[in-house]
């Protein structure tokens, strides 16, 4: 099984140390990552993880924003790169609808259409990423249905990214079972999975993308037991501001290593 981390100057230290050996660096095609690509590519491919620029890929996103797609521009990154697959969000907002005023049944047929557009113009395997509920903010709330999960993934014949993190802070925020609500979620599509900690408040379970704690561990070990992903990748840390304190290069070591030992062992 292979590796891969999010891009931060602090993971290039460790690299260029021999401390962590990793087989992808994942960043997007946003400014904030502009310094890290050159560097980046020239130790091992690039998990890439947003690539519409200033368009928000997801899978309610309207048709105007497909229109304003550049599949070339995309598809001539992924090869530059040598992405292995691409995703995006499994998720809708109030935004992606006039009036605010959501069908369920409707957004749920949106989200399958764009999901096969991008799966038929992308070069390699597309995937989605199920994402996290908060209820107050961000994705409504059937998008993270394990069922609708399942259903995109079906119709569109696409693969899933598990992030382990965004099913925590869901099945937390919807009050069920978090090895319940991942044992519902089409598991033999996993190609990818995603691990970082998260924060834990009087509010319940937040993705802030801290570092991995024993439970985040034991959840990886058990999704393990049942999908069997190409790559593992720990989005923790990234370029400042937008990572500030999110970045240790210890509390990285310290993930990487513990993660190189899982890969190996799987």
């Amino acid at each position: 099984m292979l590796l891969g981390c999010n891009y931060s100057e602090e993971l290039i230290n460790l690299i260029s140390r021999n401390r962590v050996k990793i087989d992808y660096i994942k960043l997007g095609l946003y400014d904030m990552y502009k310094e890290g690509m050159e560097i980046s590519s020239s130790i091992c491919p690039i998990l890439l993880h947003g690539v519409a620029g200033s368009i928000n890929e997801h899978a309610g996103m309207k048709l105007t924003e497909i229109n304003e797609i550049n599949w070339e521009e995309i598809n001539r990154a992924i090869t530059l790169f040598k992405s292995p697959h691409l995703g995006f969000h499994l998720s809708t907002t109030l935004d992606d609808w006039d009036d605010n005023i959501v069908d369920n049944d409707i957004a749920v047929n949106r989200m399958i259409e764009t999901t096969k557009v991008w799966a038929e113009h992308i070069c390699v395997p597309f995937l989605v990423e199920n994402i996290p509920y908060y209820g107050f903010k961000g994705t409504l709330r059937f998008a993270t249905d394990p069922s609708v999960i399942n259903m995109v993934c079906e119709k569109a014949n696409v693969g899933l990214i598990l992030d382990i993190a965004h099913a925590r802070v869901s099945a937390s925020n919807r009050n069920e079972d978090v090895y319940t609500y991942i044992l519902n979620l089409p598991l033999d599509k996993v190609k990818e999975i995603h691990v970082v900690g998260v924060l834990e408040n009087e509010e319940g379970l937040r993705d802030k993308h801290l570092e991995m704690q024993e439970e985040d561990y034991k959840l990886l070990e058990w999704v393990l037991t049942l999908a069997n992903p190409s790559i593992i990748t720990l989005e923790y840390g990234g370029p400042s501001p937008h990572f500030e304190g999110r970045s240790d290069i210890d509390a990285l070591e310290r993930q990487l290593t513990r993660l190189m030992k899982i890969c190996e062992n799987h």
